[in-house]
């Protein structure tokens, strides 16, 4: 049976749409977005929700207002059942929409002990039947802004929630049956209870990039990184097709160079003017007077050395991870894995996880310390107290 796919881009048949997803106890969505390829910043391209009768494919780049599904998507009544879904949370929560009552496929599937696979895979593997498994070519890294959306980013865009409700009935008679229906619980509460916030904004100032760079040159790269992230938002245009880093590092290590501004190769036609120049060479004077002020000498590090006593506490740190995670987690991982597998081993005792759990960053789930604390106890492991104290 052909599916019932509605293409939403007018107020009407929008609000027609939110006034039957409203009384609905369990929806399936994905979204598809733009994080700074296309446009600058984190965008949405269109959102697609299946109430199990009709798929809606809802146009966000058209005169409807995202933000009237929002109540839907809060509603702790209405199940909102998606897979992978962490860079939508992240996306939804940077407009202003806080989804609850979410069930995320992809992390029933990890409490199950299968691998971290695409939903097209998982679908294969866990309903074993052909009908549900299309050939499709991916459609994910094209241009969600171009309008109008060609047959194949359509089609794309509906088999990502047409499939859910057959892959979570299943899901969940293999979680019911594992006896893992509070893990899943405790996983999406957690997963709903996340700082969404962090990394919706791209970090464009990085470590990586400041140890590259000298005192006197990541001053002068932060002001021009600033300001490329000024020109990008002005142009709506991703950052890198504005003004490639490549040339902020050549400014920052060589400064004179903005002399040769307009014949630079990686500059964005529209910013190869006088204006543009003027302002670039500015922000390098004053990066000059900043070092001037600051008596920054020649080849001074941009990375100021640890104290004394910060580097014994970063070395008991690091002596104190190592101890808990070689003492601890680790004879407890190998146990783990041989009683419920290693996909699901590695899920929630991966070695950033066992390092955020040492460091008290993150804290075991109920279900993850009961597993941790009878594993330890039949190896008869003392119990670290960051552990028997978490409530």
């Amino acid at each position: 049976m052909k599916p019932n796919i509605q293409y939403i881009d007018h107020k009407e048949s929008f609000e027609k749409a939110i006034s039957i997803l409203s009384t609905k106890k369990e929806i399936y969505i994905d979204l598809e977005f733009d994080k700074n390829h296309f446009r600058y910043g984190f965008n949405l391209c269109l959102m697609q929700i299946f109430d199990g009768e009709i798929c809606y494919l809802i146009d966000p780049l058209t005169e409807i207002e995202i933000e009237l599904i929002f109540p839907v998507l809060e509603n702790k009544d209405i199940q909102i059942v998606c897979f992978a879904f962490n860079e939508d949370m992240r996306l939804l929560h940077h407009l202003g929409a806080k989804p609850n009552n979410i069930l995320d496929l992809a992390v029933a599937t990890r409490l199950l002990n299968y691998d971290t696979l695409s939903l097209n895979n998982t679908l294969a593997v866990i309903l074993e039947d052909d009908r549900y498994i299309t050939e499709k070519s991916s459609q994910q890294k094209s241009n969600w802004f171009q309008r109008p959306l060609t047959e194949k980013q359509n089609h794309y865009a509906a088999e990502d929630v047409l499939y859910l409700p057959a892959l979570s009935e299943e899901l969940k008679k293999r979680i019911e049956a594992e006896g893992k229906t509070s893990w899943l619980a405790q996983e999406m509460e957690a997963f709903e209870n996340y700082d969404w916030s962090n990394g919706s904004v791209a970090e464009y100032l990085t470590k990586k990039d400041q140890k590259l760079l000298s005192m006197r040159e990541w001053i002068r790269f932060t002001k021009l990184m600033d300001y490329r992230e000024t020109l990008a938002e002005l142009l709506n245009r991703p950052t890198y097709k504005v003004l490639d880093k490549k040339v902020i590092f050549e400014l920052s290590t060589a400064p004179k160079k903005v002399e040769q501004w307009k014949s630079l190769k990686g500059i964005h036609p529209k910013f190869k003017s006088d204006e543009v120049q003027s302002k670039i060479a500015s922000l390098l004077d004053e990066a000059d007077k900043e070092i001037s002020e600051n008596r920054i000498t020649m080849g001074q590090s941009s990375i100021p050395p640890l104290s004394s006593d910060e580097r014994q506490a970063a070395g008991q740190r690091r002596k104190r991870q190592q101890y808990f995670k070689e003492t601890f987690f680790l004879p407890i991982k190998e146990v783990v894995k041989n009683e419920y597998g290693e996909n699901l081993s590695n899920y929630f005792l991966s070695n950033r996880k066992i390092t955020d759990f040492i460091n008290q960053e993150t804290l075991l789930l109920p279900y993850q310390k009961e597993i941790v604390l009878q594993t330890a106890q039949k190896l008869k492991l003392e119990i670290p107290s960051f552990i028997s104290e978490i409530k």
